[in-house]
């Protein structure tokens, strides 16, 4: 039996699917890399890293990939209606979980227990909304996920592949930093049951990177998907800082 010339296969692909595939690698090994960190380590320098990995796919993907602003998201002329959209979903998607942590001393005689959110200063509080997460986390994670990521897809493999390309990268982009969530979550220990909670968590990201795709593809700019993920995340922060 011939052996399979792996090379000549590969050279077969077409070079937009080669590249969205190397992008998607990329996240992929970056994203397991650093949770694998503990977490006081990745405190110090995971803003950065993000930040730097950001600028080096902005480079490349309006550079040498040459995907324009609209494939990427990043039009101008759709960014103001775009983020208006994502304030109104915003306010309406974390209006219940908002409720539940005010109303939660009423029922339950305490607040929500959330020491890393409690326990934070006004100081520590400020950065934390205005800066680390809405740059950090809401920015950086729209742009390479539903920015470049998904304007390569889309490249490759039109609207719906950039759909399910882009949220199963994100998903997978979780896989260590859930399966560590899950096994010192405490609530299961055996083996099958740890790998159904990872299935089940992974999942449920995977739903998320649909909704931000969605809001992506729908006002065709990551605008909305990046304040949406900011204030979703703000809101109910900022509800059980208040509370505790």
């Amino acid at each position: 039996m011939a052996l399979v010339d792996v090379r000549q296969r590969v050279a077969s692909v077409r070079p937009e699917v080669r590249v969205a595939l190397g992008v998607s690698a990329l996240l992929l090994l970056y994203g397991n890399a650093m949770s694998a960190f503990p977490h006081e380590a990745r405190a110090q320098f995971l803003l950065w890293s993000n930040l730097a990995l950001l600028a080096g796919l902005l480079a490349w993907a309006l550079g040498w990939a040459r995907l324009t602003l609209l494939e990427v998201g990043l039009d101008p002329r759709r960014a103001p209606g775009s983020a208006l959209f994502g304030v109104i979903l915003s306010l309406l998607a974390a209006t219940p979980p908002v409720l539940f942590i005010a109303l939660a001393p009423l029922f339950n005689g305490g607040p929500v227990e959330a020491e890393e959110i409690t326990d934070r200063s006004g100081a520590a509080m400020a950065y934390f909304l205005l800066f680390r997460q809405p740059v950090g986390t809401a920015l950086f994670e729209e742009l390479a996920f539903r920015g470049v990521l998904y304007g390569a897809w889309l490249r490759a493999g039109g609207e719906r592949t950039a759909f399910l390309a882009s949220s199963a990268t994100f998903a997978l982009w979780h896989l260590v930093i859930s399966s560590r969530t899950v096994i010192e979550s405490g609530v299961v220990d055996r083996p099958p049951m740890v790998a159904a909670g990872v299935i089940v968590s992974l999942a449920g990201i995977f739903v998320g990177g649909l909704i931000f795709a969605y809001l992506r593809w729908h006002t065709r700019s990551i605008a909305a998907a990046v304040v949406a993920h900011w204030l979703i995340v703000a809101l109910m922060t900022v509800t059980v800082w208040s509370v505790g």
